[in-house]
């Protein structure tokens, strides 16, 4: 990498090194001595990289492994020290002698929360329950060759740890919000969606093994939660094969937007998305002198307008995702993935698209809806596949023939008034006349669709563990082609070229009649 983009680059990370050490360690002026620790390994080490795009996986490839070398350094200054002390005269002041008594006894205690459960059942069977090896073997149902050994490397495992500073990771005290999502035919439980939203343990545990592989001790001081409360969670990610275990470590196993990447893969795109909304707004087209008179305002006229843009972009870049990147798995059979958030303070308002619905098809074939609820317009409209045939029955003048259920809820939401449809209705000619005519700004949308793409799959990509790298890519780019629409959205409204609508407005669904 050549000298001068790298020290480009570590200016412009130095405040993120700092942070991850003093997250780390807690102490200013320690963390001011790992931080430049860091940035000279980082300058030794940057002839090896290759690739100036894998830069921030390199990055924090070269903190976590100089972090490492950093614990193991100060372990064994302890560890000499506490050799040391051990040979000092005695007559020490008893209350002294018993608050050291104490200390030692919280240490062994923390460090038999860290025995994986074979050594741990052991131990607390053979010392704490006093049984013999044999009915400890017995009651474990396994040889008392094996309890040997396992009280053997027990006590040198306790003995180690003793004499070794843990330093509980940021993530014990401010653990990060995690939700997780999916895409395709897997098999996928929705009730995933809440969970791990409600139970932060879970998805905490895998952006601790994300980066990087740990054992099970590593994931549990990160998290400072004891061993015995996170051995039933490793094993149901494991069964969901969200975590994989290797050469005894723990590896996250689906692509996660952590925090870093989110901002890194926002910052990227932040300029770009609003040139493009420029762009956008001084296209030309025909669609208010040909379209303008069927809706009550110019406002209305451009939600639809924008709707369709959206949705005609996405039919133009699937194409290009699918030869880019692939299918979302080698067998086609769908994707999970996680992200991590910091909650704001107003995080039960609504982020983003609500959802989209490109083209839903009527069960009789009369027609198609068109809708995304956009956060803007939440006040206004919501719409969810299952009313896909009341309101095409309601678009092709059939509302009266509806059941008294749809008719009420149709009526309820605004989607009918006096038994006719509120919101707009395309034929198919005109439809395909709406492709032609909006050629420019869908050419605008697609293009600002697939550079959001490349960027958002080559940084979720470089971040990702290298064996879902490929994964992590694909996922980057599916789900940030998505975001390319809300982020143009939300660049348009606040431009005020859209604004808030009527509560009883429709302004972002439409139907084409067949």
């Amino acid at each position: 990498m050549e000298r001068i983009k790298l020290e480009q680059r570590i200016t412009e990370n130095m405040k993120s090194i700092f942070g991850f050490a003093l997250t780390r360690l807690g102490n200013v002026q320690e963390s001011e001595e790992l931080a430049s620790d860091i940035l000279y390994a980082l300058i030794r080490s940057a002839e090896n990289l290759k690739d100036e795009d894998r830069f921030y996986g390199f990055m924090w490839k070269i903190a976590e492994n100089v972090y490492m070398d950093y614990l193991r350094r100060k372990s064994r200054t302890a560890e000499r020290t506490a050799e040391l002390d051990g040979n000092l005269a005695g007559g020490a002041d008893p209350l002294l002698e018993e608050i050291v008594r104490k200390e030692e006894l919280n240490l062994l205690r923390r460090e038999l929360s860290l025995l994986s459960k074979q050594y741990r059942d052991a131990t607390v069977l053979y010392y704490i329950e006093d049984l013999s090896c044999s009915e400890t073997a017995e009651k474990l149902q396994i040889s008392t060759e094996m309890v040997k050994y396992y009280l053997f490397r027990a006590r040198k495992i306790i003995r180690e740890g003793m004499n070794m500073e843990r330093l509980y990771g940021e993530k014990s005290y401010r653990p990060c919000g995690f939700e997780i999502d999916y895409w395709g035919p897997v098999r996928f439980d929705p009730q995933e969606y809440e969970d791990f939203k409600k139970r932060k343990i879970k998805g905490n545990l895998l952006l601790a093994a994300y980066y990087s592989p740990v054992t099970i001790q590593e994931i549990a001081v990160e998290l400072g939660v004891a061993l015995p409360y996170l051995e039933d969670e490793i094993r149901l990610l494991e069964e969901s094969q969200y975590l994989v275990c290797r050469n005894g470590k723990y590896l996250t196993n689906i692509p996660i937007f952590t925090l870093d990447c989110t901002k890194t893969i926002d910052e990227k795109l932040k300029k770009m998305t609003e040139t493009t909304a420029k762009n956008y707004i001084a296209a030309a087209d025909e669609f208010t002198s040909r379209f303008g008179d069927r809706f009550a305002d110019e406002n209305l006229a451009r939600w639809q307008k924008i709707l369709l843009c959206l949705h005609f972009s996405l039919m133009e870049t699937e194409d290009f995702l699918k030869n880019t990147y692939g299918q979302s798995t080698e067998n086609g059979l769908g994707v999970v993935w996680g992200r991590s958030f910091e909650k704001p303070a107003d995080a039960n308002l609504p982020k983003g698209i609500q959802g989209i619905y490109n083209r839903c098809e009527a069960s009789d074939h009369r027609g198609d809806v068109i809708a995304m609820n956009f956060q803007q317009t939440l006040n206004a409209q919501w719409f969810e596949y299952g009313m896909t045939d009341p309101v095409v029955c309601t678009a092709v003048d059939c509302y009266e023939y509806l059941p008294e259920k749809w008719k009420g809820i149709l009526a309820d939401m605004g989607y009918a008034e006096n038994g006719k449809a509120n919101f707009t209705v395309w034929t198919n000619g005109e439809y395909e006349e709406l492709r032609r005519m909006l050629g420019e700004c869908i050419s605008i949308v697609s293009d600002l669709n697939r550079r959001t793409s490349e960027i958002a799959a080559a940084i979720t990509a470089d971040l990702a563990p290298a064996h879902i790298r490929k994964t992590a890519e694909y996922v980057g780019a599916f789900v940030y082609r998505f975001h390319s629409l809300d982020n143009l959205v939300n660049a348009l409204f606040d431009m005020n070229w859209v604004k808030e609508v009527d509560d009883r407005d429709k302004p972002a669904v439409c139907v084409i009649k067949n």
